[in-house]
C-alpha cells in the first residue's frame, strides 16, 4: 500500500476556529484516571527505575533510613506516576504531545503516603514552531494532595495540539534512520551511565556551591522500546492503554456513554482505529500518520530524566523546590540524551539557601532536546 492509503488515524486540520474552540473549554473540570494512588516501595521503585534512576533514596529502605528523610522518599517528578498530567480536551482528531511542566514541589512523597491528583483546564495559546505553523498550547493546573489533605506538587501541564501529517499545514518531520553508534561510542556511553555521579549522604552545603559551576550531568539511551515499556511499568504513557477487555470497553464507552471516560481527552482518542499514542512504539503509525521522525519518547519521561540531573546534584540533603522544561524536538528510538545543568544564582529566601539550576539536553547529533530550569533548597553551615 501507498504512504496515501496506509493511513489509519483522522487528520483534521487546526480550523480558524480551532483556537476559539479551545478556549471555550477553559475552566472544565478533569475527571482523573488515576495509574497510582498510593506511594509504594515498589511503585516509587518502578517509576524511578523507568527514568533510569537507581538512586538508593529512592528504592533502598536500609540506605533511606539513614539519611535525612528517614525512609524512602520518591522523586520529584514521581507525579507523573500517579497520574501524567495531560490536559488536552476538545480538538477531535488533533494530535496532543506533551510540552512541558511548571512545577513546585512543598513536601517529598514519602513511601505509603496516598496521593489523590485533581486538575482544571485553565489556558489555551496559539503557537507556530519551525515544523507547523498552527500549533495551540492547552494548560491544566494539576494539583497532588496526600492523605491528610496537604499540597505536595502543584502543575502546571502543557500540551501542544498538532494537526497530523495528511492534514493542511501537519506536523510533517522528515522520517530519519535510527542512529548507529560505533563500538568506541557505545563504550563511552555505557561507562557514562555505570559510572553516573550521584552524591548520596555526602553533603552538599548551599555555602559552597559557586554559580556558573558546571553539574556533573546525566547520560540516557540509546532509547529503544524496552525503554518506553519499562517507563510504562511506572507511569503508563495515558488512561488510553488498556489490555483487552479494557481496551475494548473504552472504545465503547468513546462511541456510547463518553461521559464515563476521562475527560482529560477528547473522545476521539479513546475510539480512534489505533490509538493515537502508539506512535511512541509504531514506527509506521509516528512516521505515515502523525509526522513524527520515528517512534519516540515520552515527553514525561524526558522531564523525569532531566531532573535527575538535579536530584544526583543536590544529595540527600537537599529539596527540589521546582522544576520548569519545555520539550524542543522529538527524541526517537537509536537516539541518546545526554542532560546537563549549570548554576547560575544562589540566594537566600527567609533563612533558606536556594540555589537557581539552568537545565538541558542534547540528542548525540548536538541538538537541543529540552530545556528548563530548577531550584534546589540545600543546608547551610
Amino acid at each position: 500500500m501507498n504512504q496515501a492509503t496506509d493511513k489509519q488515524l483522522l487528520a483534521p486540520a487546526i480550523s480558524g476556529d480551532a483556537l476559539a474552540e479551545a478556549r471555550a473549554l477553559i475552566g472544565l473540570p478533569i475527571r482523573v484516571e488515576q495509574w497510582n494512588y498510593e506511594a509504594t516501595r515498589d511503585v516509587i521503585r518502578h517509576y524511578a527505575w523507568g527514568i533510569g534512576d537507581d538512586n538508593p533514596l529512592f528504592s533502598d529502605p536500609e540506605y533511606a533510613k539513614s539519611t535525612p528523610w528517614g525512609g524512602i522518599i520518591a522523586p520529584p517528578t514521581f507525579f507523573f506516576g500517579i497520574w501524567d498530567a495531560v490536559v488536552a480536551p476538545g480538538l477531535p482528531d488533533v494530535q496532543w504531545y506533551y510540552s512541558g511542566i511548571d512545577a513546585e514541589f512543598y513536601h517529598p512523597i514519602r513511601r505509603n503516603d496516598a496521593i489523590t491528583a485533581s486538575a482544571e483546564y485553565v489556558d489555551a495559546q496559539p503557537l507556530s514552531g519551525k515544523t507547523v505553523a498552527n500549533m495551540i498550547v492547552q494548560t491544566g493546573d494539576v494539583r497532588y494532595h496526600d492523605q491528610n489533605g496537604r499540597l505536595m506538587t502543584k502543575v502546571l501541564s502543557h500540551c501542544f495540539r498538532v494537526a497530523r501529517q495528511a492534514a493542511k499545514g501537519g506536523l510533517s518531520y522528515a522520517p530519519r534512520e535510527k542512529h548507529v553508534f560505533t563500538a568506541d561510542e557505545l563504550a563511552h556511553i555505557a561507562d557514562a551511565q555505570i559510572n553516573e555521579f550521584v552524591r548520596g549522604s555526602a553533603v552538599l552545603c548551599w555555602d559552597d556551591v559557586v554559580v556558573g559551576a558546571e553539574l556533573p550531568g546525566t547520560v540516557r539511551g540509546p532509547i529503544n522500546q524496552l525503554d518506553m515499556t519499562t517507563y510504562y511499568c511506572g507511569a503508563v504513557g495515558t488512561s488510553g492503554y488498556k489490555s483487552t477487555k479494557l481496551r475494548w470497553k473504552y472504545k465503547n464507552w468513546a462511541n456510547h456513554s463518553p461521559e464515563k471516560l476521562p475527560n482529560n481527552y477528547d473522545k476521539s482518542y479513546y475510539g480512534a482505529v489505533v490509538l493515537p499514542s502508539i506512535g511512541h512504539q509504531d514506527a509506521k503509525v509516528a512516521t505515515v500518520d502523525l509526522g513524527m521522525p520515528g517512534p519516540y519518547d515520552n515527553g514525561p519521561q524526558r522531564c523525569g530524566m532531566l531532573t535527575t540531573v538535579v536530584t544526583n546534584w543536590i544529595g540527600d540533603g537537599g529539596f527540589v523546590r521546582s522544576v520548569s522544561a519545555r520539550l524542543k524536538m522529538p527524541v526517537i528510538f537509536g537516539d541518546c540524551n545526554y542532560f546537563k545543568g549549570r548554576v547560575t544564582a544562589k540566594r537566600m529566601v527567609d533563612g533558606v539557601g536556594l540555589v537557581d539550576i539552568e537545565l538541558w539536553g542534547e540528542n548525540q547529533l548536538g541538538q537541543l532536546t529540552i530545556k528548563g530550569s530548577a531550584v534546589a533548597e540545600l543546608p547551610c553551615r
